[in-house]
């Protein structure tokens, strides 16, 4: 499935009230490109672990991002504090 090409991402305001939602759509964005269900888990893994290191005081905003371009998915997390995480897997 290495010729997927698209970026989808989500913006929340509030982000305490979408922790299940977020993980639910991670779930399915790896799933459409293909991965697999030990990949997925350890992915979804390191998505929560960034998104709560990036907890900032006051309003809890964030972005999360993936990109898949060129054989390769991207996601970033971006929260209220200003700093990002990044991976990138090859695509299956």
């Amino acid at each position: 499935m290495a010729d997927h090409e698209f970026m989808f991402a989500l913006d929340l305001s509030d982000r305490d009230h979408f922790d299940e939602m977020l993980d639910d759509v991670a779930r399915n964005v790896l799933r459409h490109v293909g991965y697999g269900g030990e990949i997925t888990g350890d992915l979804v893994a390191l998505l929560r672990a960034a998104l709560a290191d990036r907890r900032a005081p006051g309003p809890d905003q964030c972005r999360v991002q993936f990109t898949a371009h060129a054989g390769e998915l991207h996601i970033v997390v971006a929260g209220g504090d200003g700093r990002e995480w990044r991976t990138r897997r090859p695509l299956p």
